[in-house]
């Protein structure tokens, strides 16, 4: 399910975590599934009864990976991952900078925030909150990530 507001998503986490489940929130950009976003997902099921994708909005992934990207809008990469078995909720997320997705964090207050291995020089920024921060290891076959994709196909 696609959730349209912050708030909504704070009703969600806090209606689950009085049920004595834990909520793992992981950010991303998924601009093109692959096997190891599918690896990623089932290991947050193994960690956590909800699992909330929050999809990086289209502004900041141009920031951070080129005017070229994302090849997807934020809103079809959020309906795609949406559709994975194992995602429970997606949000469109808006911040633009680390300290405002912090913020949001201080807000939901989830059990879990899933990192990657890549993401891991960053865990000091993420830590001493109320969540659990969770390293999940990337898949390690090679050329599993969007952006190599891209390049394998721009290649061709």
């Amino acid at each position: 399910m696609i959730v349209k507001s912050k708030a909504e998503l704070k009703k969600i986490i806090n209606q689950a975590q009085r049920a004595g489940k834990k909520v793992l929130v992981k950010r991303g950009v998924f601009d093109i599934i692959h096997p190891g976003h599918i690896s990623a997902v089932k290991s947050f099921n193994r960690i956590a009864d909800v699992v909330i994708i929050m999809v990086q909005s289209d502004k900041l992934v141009k920031k951070r990976k080129g005017e070229n990207r994302p090849v997807n809008s934020q809103k079809q990469r959020a309906e795609v991952v949406d559709a994975l078995k194992g995602v429970d909720y997606t949000y469109l997320e808006k911040s633009t900078t680390r300290e405002e997705f912090k913020k949001l964090l201080e807000y939901l207050r989830p059990d879990i925030l899933a990192i990657t291995h890549v993401e891991h020089k960053l865990d000091k920024m993420y830590q001493g909150y109320s969540w659990k921060l969770k390293v999940i290891p990337e898949n390690s076959q090679k050329g599993l990530s969007s952006t190599a994709i891209i390049n394998k196909i721009k290649k061709k």
